[in-house]
C-alpha cells in the first residue's frame, strides 16, 4: 500500500506500507505520479 489510511472494515491489513496518513472518513488521498500526472506528489482533499 503506498499510503494507508486505516479504516478497516474487514480483518485484512497490507504487508507493506509506504507512509501511514491517518485522515477522517470523509476526507480523501490524491496520488500524482510523474508517468501519468505530469508531477509526483500527494494531497489531501476535505471532503
Amino acid at each position: 500500500v503506498l499510503i494507508d489510511r486505516g479504516h478497516r472494515e474487514v480483518p485484512i491489513h497490507p504487508d507493506y506500507i509506504g507512509k501511514q496518513l491517518p485522515t477522517a472518513k470523509e476526507e480523501m488521498i490524491k496520488v500524482y505520479l510523474q508517468e501519468t500526472d505530469g508531477r509526483d506528489g500527494v494531497e489531501l482533499v476535505k471532503g
